[in-house]
């Protein structure tokens, strides 16, 4: 009799073993789906070079279900325009690695007031090339770039009075000039403060906004494909037809869309 029951004891000792293991793994992987965003985007914002007060905008700006959403990771070339001080640059640069590069673009009278403190910035973060200049004098990258990224600053680029309602002819030249740079499958990322469907473009440009169908307009003419928008910085209570700095809410309380285009595989 106990040598038939060691003989039943094995096999269901090893059925034991691999039941645990598999709750163990069950677990482990549903523990991380649970985690949310992106860890790897969750330490690129958690970096200790970041300030204070970039740090305080998080709330308002969510970097990560933003980065999330846009697929940045480890490895990639992102080119940013308007990069301003580097809110953007720091994260963007923490999350592609060392195995990645950041090109921080800024116009030349932009960076006059800024390289003193920017420019150190960037040679310390070690993955990041200052380029000060425009996007279509941008030179030598084409086929190069996973992501180009413009944050609040579509706005600058959707009206001119020569066109009125119609993309404006320099406006047309970057977005050739993105399309070109962009790997195939590579993204063309917009995030603006959100203007009412229908407002014309001269009325959303004097408001410092832009439609969401403008952009899908633009740049789906130029060649892009619209990959879709997520509502992460939607705020009901904008009413989007006044200045963002009108709002009473304060500073990056606006709705923004965040539009994703990609260049045609």
């Amino acid at each position: 009799m106990n040598q038939i029951m060691k003989r039943f004891s094995q096999p269901l000792a090893w059925v034991g073993l691999c039941c645990t293991l598999c709750i163990a793994l069950f677990l482990i992987a549903t523990s991380s789906f649970a985690m949310g965003p992106d860890d790897n985007l969750n330490k690129a914002i958690a970096s200790a070079d970041r300030s204070e007060a970039e740090v305080a905008r998080d709330a308002g700006r969510k970097p990560a279900e933003i980065l999330g959403y846009y697929g940045v990771k480890p490895g990639q070339t992102i080119y940013e325009h308007g990069s301003s001080s580097g809110y953007y640059t720091a994260i963007l640069s923490h999350a592609v690695g060392a195995e990645g590069k950041i090109f921080a673009q800024n116009s030349a009278g932009f960076w006059e007031r800024l390289k003193e403190k920017t420019g150190p910035r960037h040679k310390a973060l070690g993955n990041v090339e200052t380029y000060v200049g425009k996007i279509t004098d941008f030179s030598g990258h084409d086929g190069t770039i996973d992501m180009i990224m413009l944050s609040l600053i579509y706005h600058h680029l959707h009206y001119s009075e020569a066109t009125g309602d119609e993309t404006p002819t320099n406006s047309k030249s970057f977005y050739d000039a993105a399309l070109k740079m962009l790997k195939p499958g590579g993204v063309f990322a917009i995030i603006e403060h959100q203007a009412p469907d229908g407002t014309a473009r001269a009325q959303s440009a004097a408001w410092h906004r832009a439609t969401l169908q403008n952009a899908i307009d633009d740049m789906t003419a130029a060649g892009f494909e619209y990959v879709g928008n997520s509502d992460v910085l939607a705020n009901p209570e904008d009413p989007q037809n006044i200045n963002f700095r009108e709002l009473k809410s304060g500073r990056d309380t606006s709705q923004r869309f965040v539009a994703k285009f990609r260049k045609p595989e």
